[in-house]
């Protein structure tokens, strides 16, 4: 799977020239991406300034994860809302997914009827499961190796390097909880909660499960279990982003209580290109 290196090195980041705020050039998804500039960032300067990066680097799409006051600033400098996760910082403010695209195609939606085919399948959902009786573990650093080959082996193209087993072993050692369950002595399933801690909420993300081992629960126990990891942590509200045109985990995210709150159109590189990405979020106060 390859990677966009700027994910991974802080020094590849592109200084955003507004109060030393950074964002990364991502040149794998084709896009320059700026999350959570401080509240009191003029966001009228920090969107023209990540517009100028982005024709400097030819990047079709700019995206930025902002507080409410910034948000309003990004709108005056031409980015447009597409997605707000309430309380999403600290259980208090919202947050607010902006997008502008000097490429024009990619505001558009890549799979408009795949994408309105999972909207309506999502509108026929029925009410959540209970949790499976399914045992998830945490993964430690030696599970890494697997972990990464799990997740290589299921996504050709990801944004990040999770298929290393470095990138994995040292987001473990950060404190990043990865879920799994075995069968066997074989990793067949995990996903994993990755900690934005400025903003005290994490992404679920990592989610995979072996194609012979789907339909058993496995991971709406993990991401269950991933949940009462961040409430134990005292993490209040937890969002993940999924494919838009595929229904799986748009189900399971609806299931365990979480909201659909808009949609990325050509968000990332992902699957099978260049994907739209649905935005779902929910508080953790309640199980």
């Amino acid at each position: 799977m390859e990677s966009p290196t700027e994910l991974r090195v802080h020094e590849d980041s592109v200084v955003a020239g507004v109060d030393h705020i950074e964002a990364t050039d991502d040149s794998y998804s084709s896009r320059i991406r700026c999350d959570h500039p401080p509240h009191d960032t003029c966001g009228i300067q920090l969107g023209r300034r990540l517009l100028d990066e982005a024709a400097e680097q030819r990047r079709g799409r700019v995206v930025v994860l902002a507080p409410p006051s910034v948000a309003t600033g990004l709108e005056s400098a031409g980015f447009a809302e597409e997605g707000r996760m309430e309380g999403f910082y600290a259980g208090t403010h919202d947050c607010h997914v902006m997008g502008a695209y000097p490429d024009p195609a990619r505001a558009e939606l890549a799979s408009p009827e795949d994408v309105a085919r999972v909207e309506a399948i999502l509108e026929q959902v029925g009410p959540a499961r209970m949790r499976p009786e399914v045992a998830t573990e945490r993964a430690s650093v030696v599970h890494a190796e697997a972990l990464a080959e799990l997740l290589g082996e299921t996504f050709a193209q990801y944004p990040t390097p999770s298929d290393d087993p470095e990138y994995v072993a040292e987001a473990i050692e950060s404190g990043v909880p990865f879920r799994m369950v075995r069968k066997d002595g074989e990793i067949v399933a995990c996903a994993s909660a990755d900690l934005v801690r400025e903003a005290r909420t994490a992404e679920l993300t990592d989610c995979a499960t072996r194609t012979e081992h789907r339909g058993n629960g496995y991971m709406q126990a993990i991401l269950t279990d991933l949940m009462d990891d961040l409430r134990d942590l005292e993490y209040p509200t937890a969002f993940t982003l999924a494919r838009a045109r595929i229904p799986g985990m748009n189900i399971a995210f609806q299931r365990l209580g979480f909201d659909l709150c808009g949609t990325m159109p050509q968000s990332c590189r992902i699957g099978e290109g260049i994907e739209d990405m649905n935005i779902w979020s929910r508080p953790l106060a309640v199980a």
